[in-house]
C-alpha cells in the first residue's frame, strides 16, 4: 500500500504540478464533520465504480479517510489497479488536524435525495411503484425534519426513510422488514439505515409482538427521534397517497392524523401499533416549529 505523510503532503501541495486530492470519506462521517483539506474533493466511496472514470490518469492522486484505514485503503488499492498513480494520507484527516495543519470548512448543504441510492433500490429489484412511494416517504420525513427545533441526522432521515421498503424487492409480506435489513447489510448501507428497515413494521415492534408475528425476538421500538420521524412519515405518506381519505392539501393528513387512525382499521391496524403512532405524532408536532 503506498502511503505518504503529513509533511510530504504539505510539500506536494505546495508545489506547481500539485496532485488530485480526494476525500474519500464515507458520507455520514462526511455528513458529520464537513470539513476538507483545502482543495479536496469529497467522493463518496460507495460510487468509486462512477467517479473513478472522470479522473484524468496523467497526474498522481492522493486519498485520505477519516484515520488512513480501510476506506481510503480500499480505494487506493482499486484505483492502482486501474493503473492510476495513487496514494493514501498516513493517519487521514486525523493526522492532518492532529499536527496543526488548516482544513476548509465546507458549508454544510441541506440533505437531498440522491440519484445513485435510488439506482440501489433499482438494482435491488424494488418496483418502480415502490420506489415512488419510498421517494415520497424520504421527501415527506426530510421536510418534517425540517420543521422541527431538533438536531437531527438529516442524512439518517433521507436514507432511511429512502430505504425503509428495500425487502419489497422480495416480499410485500410482514417479512419484508426483516429481509430488507439482511439486504441492506449486504450491500453495506449503515447500521442505522438498516435498522429503519427492521423496525419500521407496525411502527416498532415489542418483542412479545415479534413472537405473535413470527418474527425473530428482538425489541423493535425506535429508539432515535430520526427514526420516529421516517415512520411517522411513512404513515403519512400512505394517508396521502392511498385515496382511502379525502385529502384536499398534505398538510391536512397531520391535522387529522389521530381522527384517521382512529377511524379507519388500514392505518391504525390494532391499539398497540395505534398508540405507538399517536405518540409519535404527538412527540413530532410538538417539535415542529409552528
Amino acid at each position: 500500500m503506498k502511503s505518504i505523510d503529513i509533511q510530504t503532503l504539505n510539500k506536494m501541495l505546495g508545489a506547481g504540478d500539485a496532485p488530485i486530492l480526494l476525500d474519500v470519506r464515507r458520507r455520514a462521517d462526511y455528513a458529520a464533520n464537513p470539513q476538507t483539506i483545502a482543495g479536496a474533493k469529497w467522493c463518496d466511496p460507495e460510487n468509486i465504480d462512477r467517479w473513478v472514470k472522470d479522473l484524468p490518469s496523467a497526474r498522481p492522486i492522493i486519498l485520505y479517510c477519516v484515520k488512513g484505514g480501510p476506506v481510503s485503503q480500499s480505494a487506493v488499492k482499486r484505483l492502482r489497479k486501474e493503473g492510476f498513480n495513487a496514494a493514501l494520507v498516513e493517519g487521514g484527516l486525523k493526522a492532518w488536524i492532529d499536527s496543526g495543519q488548516p482544513v476548509h470548512a465546507v458549508l454544510p448543504k441541506p440533505y437531498t435525495i440522491q440519484p445513485d441510492d435510488v439506482d440501489i433500490l433499482r438494482r435491488a429489484g424494488v418496483s418502480e411503484q415502490d420506489i415512488v412511494h419510498s421517494v415520497k416517504v424520504a421527501e415527506k420525513a426530510l421536510e418534517i425534519a425540517a420543521r422541527t427545533r431538533a438536531d437531527l441526522d438529516m442524512v439518517m432521515v433521507g436514507r432511511g426513510a429512502l430505504f425503509h421498503d428495500l425487502g419489497k424487492a422480495k416480499t410485500h409480506d410482514i417479512e419484508h422488514g426483516q429481509l430488507g435489513a439482511q439486504m441492506g447489510a449486504t450491500l453495506g448501507l449503515p447500521t442505522t439505515i438498516t435498522a429503519v428497515m427492521e423496525k419500521h413494521i407496525r411502527g416498532g415492534l415489542s418483542s412479545e409482538e415479534a413472537v405473535e408475528l413470527g418474527l425473530p425476538v428482538k425489541d423493535y421500538t425506535l429508539g432515535t427521534l430520526e427514526e420516529r420521524i421516517i415512520i411517522y412519515a411513512d404513515r403519512l405518506v400512505d394517508i396521502i397517497t392511498d385515496g382511502i381519505v379525502e385529502i384536499q392539501a398534505e398538510k391536512e393528513a397531520e391535522d387529522r392524523f389521530e381522527e384517521i387512525l382512529q377511524n379507519i382499521p388500514k392505518y391504525g391496524k390494532n391499539d398497540r401499533t395505534l398508540v405507538r403512532y399517536l405518540g409519535y405524532h404527538r412527540e413530532i408536532q410538538g417539535l415542529v416549529k409552528k
